[in-house]
C-alpha cells in the first residue's frame, strides 16, 4: 500500500462522455471545534485514509479501538480484495467491512464466525468473473504499463491493475485504462493505488446503504459520518451529509463530483485519528 506519486492525484475519474462540471464544487470545511450530534456509525475508506504511506498508523489503531469501545460501528468501505477484507474483519476493532467496491461484506455473525453477503448470485458472479478475467488478460497484453495487482488472486469480483502499489504509471497511462475498461461496458473507478474495474450495478454507497438496511440499526442519517480520500470516494461523499477527508485528498477535490463537508489537516491515517477524537469528544 506504497502510497501513490502525486501526480495521479490529476487523473480525473469520471465516466466517459461526462461533460466537465461547469462549477467547481465547494471548498471543504476545517473540522469543526464540535460535533451537532454523536455519530453511531462510521464508515472510512482503508487506503491512504486509515494507512499513511503502506503502514496502519499506531494512533490510527488506537483510535478504532477508541472508537469501539465508546459504541461507535466502524465499517471500512474499501476497493480492497476479499482476501484483504477477511483479514480486517478477524484482526482490527471494526464492526464489519464492505469490500471490492460494494461487492460482498464480512462481519461476525451471533456465533462469532465470520459471514460473507454478496450483491450479486453465485451464478452472476461466476460469469462476470470470467468476462473480466479475459479482459485483464486482454489488456496486460495491450498496455505495456498495465500491470494486474498483486493481490489479484484474493479477488472474487473485480479485476484491479496497480498504479501506484509495487508499479507506478503516469496520469495520461491510468486515462488510456480506464477509457478501455469503461469501452468494454464494466464499471472503473480510481483509487489512491487501483484501478478497480466489475460489472453489477453497486457501488462503495449502494451497498453501505445495504449494509444499513440489513442490519436494521434504525440510525438515522445525521448519526452517520464517512471519511475518504480519493475518487472513488465520492459516491460516498454524496451519500452521507457528514463527510471528511483526510488531508491528501486536496489535490484532487477540484476535480471530486462531490467532495466531504470537512477536512482534516493530518493525511492518511494521522487525519482519521484526528476525525475518531472530534467523534469521541462528542460522546462525551
Amino acid at each position: 500500500m506504497t502510497h501513490p506519486d502525486t501526480a495521479l492525484d490529476t487523473v480525473l475519474d469520471t465516466a466517459p462522455n461526462r461533460a466537465p462540471d461547469t462549477a467547481s464544487p465547494a471548498a471543504p470545511l476545517a473540522l469543526p471545534p464540535r460535533l451537532e450530534r454523536p455519530i453511531r456509525v462510521l464508515f472510512t475508506d482503508v487506503d491512504d485514509t486509515l494507512t499513511w504511506q503502506g503502514q496502519l498508523p499506531a494512533v490510527t489503531l488506537l483510535a478504532l479501538e477508541q472508537l469501539r469501545e465508546a459504541g461507535i460501528l466502524v465499517v471500512p468501505v474499501t476497493g480492497a480484495c476479499a482476501g484483504w477484507c477477511d483479514c480486517i474483519v478477524r484482526t482490527w476493532p471494526v464492526a464489519a467491512v464492505i469490500g471490492e467496491n460494494g461487492a460482498l461484506w464480512m462481519e461476525r455473525d451471533d456465533d462469532g464466525r465470520i459471514a460473507r453477503r454478496y450483491r450479486l448470485s453465485e451464478a452472476e458472479r461466476v460469469q462476470h468473473r470470467q468476462r473480466l478475467d479475459a479482459l485483464q488478460s486482454a489488456l496486460v497484453q495491450r498496455y505495456p504499463f498495465a500491470h494486474a495487482t498483486q493481490d489479484q488472486r484474493y479477488r472474487e469480483t473485480d479485476i484491479a491493475f496497480d498504479i501506484g502499489q509495487q508499479q507506478r504509471i503516469a496520469p495520461h497511462q491510468c486515462r488510456q485504462l480506464l477509457e478501455a475498461l469503461r469501452t468494454e461496458g464494466v464499471q472503473a473507478h480510481l483509487s489512491s493505488i487501483h484501478i478497480n474495474a466489475w460489472l453489477g450495478d453497486y457501488d462503495k454507497a449502494s451497498s453501505a446503504s445495504a449494509w444499513l438496511e440489513q442490519r436494521g440499526l434504525g440510525v438515522t442519517d445525521d448519526a452517520i459520518a464517512f471519511i475518504g480520500d480519493s475518487a472513488n470516494d465520492s459516491a460516498m461523499f454524496a451519500r452521507f451529509r457528514l463527510s471528511f477527508g483526510v488531508a491528501n485528498i486536496e489535490p484532487l477535490l477540484p476535480q471530486l463530483p462531490v467532495g466531504p463537508r470537512y477536512l482534516a489537516s493530518g493525511k492518511g491515517g494521522y487525519g482519521f485519528a484526528e476525525v475518531a477524537r472530534l467523534i469521541l469528544a462528542r460522546c462525551g
